[in-house]
């Protein structure tokens, strides 16, 4: 990209481009030197429909609603409970930091193979508490086995055939974790159950029991659970930290299948580490919401703005400037800087032109010459663009060819086949005559066509685990 922008400022817009020396190994330094404004970062992925959703205007305006029904309210923190669903691994671990020799020639960490996924639904209260959670496993019936011993007596334990949540499973943990657990003592209390808009968490048995029950619903906005919600801001990561490293403790002692009784044991341990009440507490605080600061939250979002009102100044007298830019279309990145050099060379030599105008035009020069850049760099872009959608509509065309008969085949192999299959194919057309299709030791053309199947989960009922 950079080699882009640079060709870009040196090519001249009537001319070849003229041929340049490579990148040296300290431009980047000394690029970040000319630009203050830009930094470095590490970026993170986001998916595509969360990175379009989080935007200013639809965050302000569940902000606005969020503040007035809690001014209308007066919920206390030991009533307000965020709910949530995590899916785990069984196995999986983390990349650590470790000492190690310094003749050694390898730094791989042994792990074992992952396993099947295991769900657990927590609910953490605004007050830095947490309730007992549900464990989903991939199975037909709940084992005992898969119970330790130590479990707290209040956690609760089911199974499908996915190892992921469901309707059935949401309405079971309404009813039987969370209804039980945090009714008040008070019955005029209401109390306040955030949770994403998740086809398991809205049913209509799920909606008539918290109105029965004096439970009020606020659902977040699609997609942006990971800057609104406080089980995905603070509690999740550390949590799952947590259970990588109990998973590297027992992986270190062996590297096989790690057995669901002692998956929950790590959990258990993990949970307790994880799910304190100063993580909790700072859950509430990254989203928002307890304390109540949309301004945290949004000050970190984009804002789209529109373009701001040059300030009012005396224009100056008529100056003789190089009239190439004007001349030139479009205009190339060398004759663009000069002119802005030149450009604000004469505004700060003139005594007539107010301070904050001259800032404002070597401003106005400065986003030029940026946009500029842009510009040329979305164009390669759309370049490199067309291009893909250009080879990927050439692949689309035509037929599959399945090759038979050997085990191995060359990239050579792969193209006299494909080139004979269409020779054979543009030789039957041309007789215009219907024949049956013949299958030949090696190639066989089909039509591209790929067909899912969808499996649906089987749901049980929960269990209550009790101690005695």
């Amino acid at each position: 990209m950079a080699k882009e922008i640079r060709r870009g400022r040196v090519q001249l817009s009537r001319a070849s481009a003229p041929s340049s020396p490579p990148i040296g190994q300290k431009w980047l330094s000394r690029f970040k030197a000319r630009m203050p404004d830009i930094a470095g970062i590490w970026t993170r992925q986001i998916d595509t429909a969360r990175f379009k959703a989080t935007n200013y205007e639809s965050v302000k305006r569940w902000f606005d609603a969020v503040t007035e029904f809690w001014i209308d309210n007066q919920y206390a923190p030991e009533n307000v409970y965020n709910m949530d669903e995590s899916g785990f691994a069984v196995g999986a671990s983390q990349s650590l930091r470790a000492l190690v020799n310094v003749r050694e020639a390898s730094s791989w960490k042994q792990i074992g193979s992952r396993q099947e996924w295991i769900t657990a639904i927590e609910c953490v209260s605004a007050a830095g508490a947490a309730i007992a959670p549900l464990l989903i496993f991939k199975a037909k019936h709940t084992n005992t086995g898969w119970i330790p011993a130590q479990t707290p007596q209040d956690w609760r334990f089911s199974t499908n055939s996915s190892g992921w949540t469901s309707d059935s499973h949401g309405y079971e943990w309404l009813t039987t974790v969370f209804e039980p657990l945090t009714k008040p003592t008070d019955r005029t209390s209401r109390r306040l159950l955030i949770m994403d808009g998740h086809s398991s968490h809205i049913t209509a048995n799920a909606i008539a029991f918290c109105m029965r029950n004096s439970i009020d619903l606020l659902i977040l906005p699609p997609h942006c659970s990971h800057i609104l919600q406080p089980l995905d801001v603070g509690v999740f990561a550390p949590l799952k930290r947590a259970l990588a490293f109990e998973t590297d403790a027992t992986l270190r002692l062996d590297t096989g299948r790690i057995p669901r009784v002692e998956w929950v044991e790590m959990y258990i341990r993990a949970r307790r580490k994880a799910l304190t009440s100063h993580i909790i507490l700072s859950g509430w605080r990254g989203a928002g919401l307890v304390p109540l600061s949309p301004i945290s939250v949004l000050d970190r979002l984009p804002i789209l703005s529109g373009p701001a009102a040059s300030p009012p100044y005396t224009p100056p007298q008529q100056i003789d400037l190089d009239l190439s830019l004007l001349q030139s279309s479009p205009p190339d990145g060398t004759e663009l800087r000069q002119a802005n050099m030149l450009l604000n060379t004469t505004i700060k030599a003139s005594h007539d032109v107010p301070s904050p105008a001259k800032r404002y035009t070597a401003r106005m020069s400065r986003a030029f010459e940026l946009t500029h850049s842009d510009n040329i760099t979305l164009q390669k872009q759309l370049k490199e663009a067309e291009g893909l959608l250009s080879t990927r509509k050439i692949r689309k065309t035509g037929k599959r060819v399945a090759l038979k008969g050997e085990f191995v085949f060359s990239t050579q192999e792969v193209h006299k086949l494909v080139e004979e299959a269409e020779a054979e194919t543009a030789r039957k057309k041309s007789r215009k005559q219907p024949c049956k299709r013949k299958s030949s030791g090696k190639v066989v053309i089909e039509d591209d066509e790929v067909s899912e199947e969808l499996s649906s989960a089987s749901d049980s009922d929960c269990i209550v685990v009790a101690v005695r």
